[in-house]
């Protein structure tokens, strides 16, 4: 029997990807759907780090404190060391005081768990988990999906405004776009192991952090993460080799880094992976998007496959939200993948140089690497600059962003600031997801209060509305020779300069042209002072 469920948004897989786009958007009022071949949790964590930028969207879930209560620690620790265990450069702390965040190494089955906890608030997201999707369609009136529930057998077909695929590397969604892949010049062969570590003395005595080793085609990657877990990535010479790799090899190599004895050492994991660096050309057909891993593939030497596809979340859940509410036309969905495209190949092929500078068998690389690393030795900073050059976050060239300024498309940092109640807050707790306007200037003109009115925008004037007592944020505004800034709802920047209602304007043509509907308000200006009040 084939029944039909009409939804705003189906999104296809279950991963921390999938299920935090499915709860932004739940949390925002959407009737959402999400769909996973696997009821469960996959017992071993695979990714293992979150970055600065994505534990400030857990957070503003809701979920970063309860993560840290005992399923995450502070990444303070990364080290790059020689065939032969010397050390070649350590970064001792890779968090920034003044970004509000820093990353973490965290349990994913357990952020997991709590994803599937949050289906249950608000309007809810229902889960079809043992449910194998067999089709998607993006055309026509409305995106289609048919699934089987693998317990029964029964067919069913569901139906939404727009469709996400989340289902990754080995995508359904992304074969029904049938887009050409980008190749970003990395294809490995690596055994990936995971392991639980019953000796809980040796445990808690074992380096926190990372380990890179450095060797000519044979590298190895050692991550310490949570409740007895490390996780251990061998570099082999190929295909065949992975293939072949034993038990017995397994236990050879482990031992040559980790002195324990082996009856205290668990393996949960061990297959053969290859490591492959691309994405298609396309994340759109029709109403059909793709999101994570599906979308975008990485060598894991920056820690980012998991954070890129937490971004793409955050993105996806405001643009359609924005859509849905009928803010502005479909159309404006198109700055998905002009934002995000080209901030994942940035990321991705950081990662590369990252990965093919740890296994290189060039002399010449070598002496260059080698090099790097004795400058990164002389100071902590040097060391953290070296290696965040090639896995910073590039600033969004495309897209909804302003012409203007340089900081127009950047990331925005959450500066600490006083609120009008005299709280100590981080700037998303008075914000929460919205068009933020923030100034050292008095506000006025039709533009600002479109600003307001329409898109339930908020406006911060420093000095009264909010106090920069730390004066980080005062500095930022002199450094980048700015008086005002306006924030998108993701915390990037539109666009920055010394004329609040020029910017405010800015923003009103931009939106227009993707079919504004003014009348079509998301929150009052009432409502927008009482949060602010508050918060």
């Amino acid at each position: 029997m084939t029944v039909e469920n009409k939804y705003d948004v189906l999104i296809v897989g279950c991963g921390p990807s999938g299920a935090i786009l499915a709860n932004l958007l739940n949390a925002k009022g959407h009737k959402v759907a999400i769909f996973d071949r696997d009821k469960d949790i996959f017992h071993a964590p695979r990714a293992m780090m979150m970055d600065m930028e994505s534990c400030r969207i857990v957070n503003g879930m809701g979920l970063y404190h309860r993560l840290m209560e005992k399923d995450a620690v502070p990444f303070h620790h990364h080290r790059f060391v020689s065939g032969k265990k010397k050390m070649l450069m350590e970064i001792s702390s890779l968090g920034d005081p003044e970004q509000g965040y820093e990353p973490v190494m965290f349990h994913q089955p357990a952020l997991e768990a709590m994803l599937r906890e949050e289906f249950k608030k608000g309007p809810g997201v229902d889960a079809f988990l043992g449910y194998e999707v067999l089709s998607v369609d993006g055309e026509g009136q409305h995106a289609s999906l048919q699934a089987k529930n693998l317990d029964t057998g029964e067919e069913q077909s569901f139906s939404a405004q727009y469709l996400v695929g989340a289902d990754g590397g080995a995508s359904t969604c992304r074969k029904y776009l049938n887009a050409n892949r980008v190749d970003l010049n990395y294809s490995r062969d690596w055994i990936v192991m995971d392991l639980i570590i019953h000796d809980r003395d040796w445990w808690n005595a074992f380096r926190e952090g990372s380990a890179f080793t450095c060797e000519p085609n044979a590298a190895v990657v050692v991550v310490k993460g949570r409740h007895g877990h490390i996780r251990m990535d061998f570099e082999q010479p190929s295909v065949e080799a992975a293939l072949a790799f034993s038990e017995d090899d397994a236990h050879k190599l482990i031992a040559e880094y980790i002195d324990v004895d082996p009856r205290h050492i668990e393996i949960i994991r061990r297959q053969p992976y290859k490591f492959y660096a691309g994405m298609p050309d396309q994340w759109r057909k029709g109403r059909v998007f793709l999101a994570g891993d599906a979308a975008h593939q990485t060598s894991p030497f920056a820690g980012q496959g998991l954070n890129m596809g937490i971004r793409d979340a955050a993105s996806l859940s405001i643009k359609l939200d924005m859509v849905l509410n009928g803010l502005v036309n479909e159309s404006f969905l198109d700055t998905y993948q002009d934002e995000r495209w080209e901030n994942c190949a940035h990321m991705i092929n950081g990662a590369t140089k990252r990965g093919l500078m740890l296994s290189t068998s060039s002399k010449r690389e070598i002496l260059a690497r080698n090099l790097s690393f004795m400058i990164g030795r002389l100071s902590n900073k040097l060391a953290y600059l070296l290696t965040t050059r090639m896995s910073d976050i590039e600033p969004y060239k495309d897209g909804l962003i302003g012409k203007t300024h340089p900081l127009a498309g950047a990331r925005f940092f959450p500066p600490v600031l006083t609120n009008s109640a005299g709280n100590t807050v981080l700037i998303d707790e008075i914000v929460k997801e919205r068009f933020t306007l923030i100034s050292r200037q008095a506000l006025n003109g039709d533009a600002v209060e479109w600003l307001q009115s329409t898109l339930g925008g908020v406006t911060l004037i420093i000095g009264t509305d909010i106090e920069d007592s730390s004066g980080v944020l005062t500095k930022y505004l002199n450094d980048n020779k700015a008086d005002v800034l306006l924030l998108r709802p993701d915390y990037y920047i539109f666009d920055a300069g010394s004329d609040a209602n020029d910017i405010c304007n800015a923003l009103r043509s931009s939106l227009m042209a993707y079919g504004l509907n003014s009348s079509a308000a998301m929150k009052d200006v009432a409502q927008t002072k009482t949060a602010i009040g508050q918060n």
